[in-house]
């Protein structure tokens, strides 16, 4: 016996889980292997005491009784949740559509609205290179100066 695998190899044999031929490798194995056989032997006895001893417990209800007490305590609770939910006013359900209509409503406004020129701000354009043209901005109000060439 030298692997873990082959340990392992040793307790499927014991429960019966091995197909065919790696069961017959492994009852090759234990016939030459005494320590092998040892570990079977004492893997077998633990089975044994496992299923004598085990205790078993029975429940009087049936599985559907369970889950049907589970089933009306998750409506029970959906019930409770739904009525602690605090519910929206009129007025809020109202603002919930009205705020972004204003917002839309305002852009279309600025939009809309003509521009019109601070006093002291100039808007020149220039064509002083072939295909190239440029803009100047100024502002005495704000004291800047912008040269847009394009």
């Amino acid at each position: 016996m030298k692997t873990t695998e082959f340990t392992l190899d040793l307790q499927a044999y014991v429960d019966g889980e091995l197909d065919a031929s790696r069961r017959a490798e492994v009852e090759r194995v234990l016939a030459s292997d005494a320590e092998a056989r040892e570990l079977v032997a004492g893997l077998r006895q633990i089975a044994e005491l496992v299923r004598t001893h085990e205790p078993v417990i029975r429940v009087p209800e049936t599985r559907e009784f369970y889950w049907s007490q589970i089933q009306r305590r998750i409506a029970q609770a959906e019930a409770v949740e739904a009525k602690e939910a605090p519910q929206a006013s009129g007025a809020m359900q109202w603002l919930r559509w009205l705020a972004p209509a204003l917002g839309v409503a305002a852009v279309a406004v600025m939009v809309a609205l003509p521009r019109g020129e601070k006093e002291g701000t100039t808007l020149a354009a220039n064509d002083t290179v072939e295909d190239a043209v440029s803009m100047t901005f100024r502002s005495d109000a704000d004291g800047v100066t912008i040269h847009w060439i394009n």
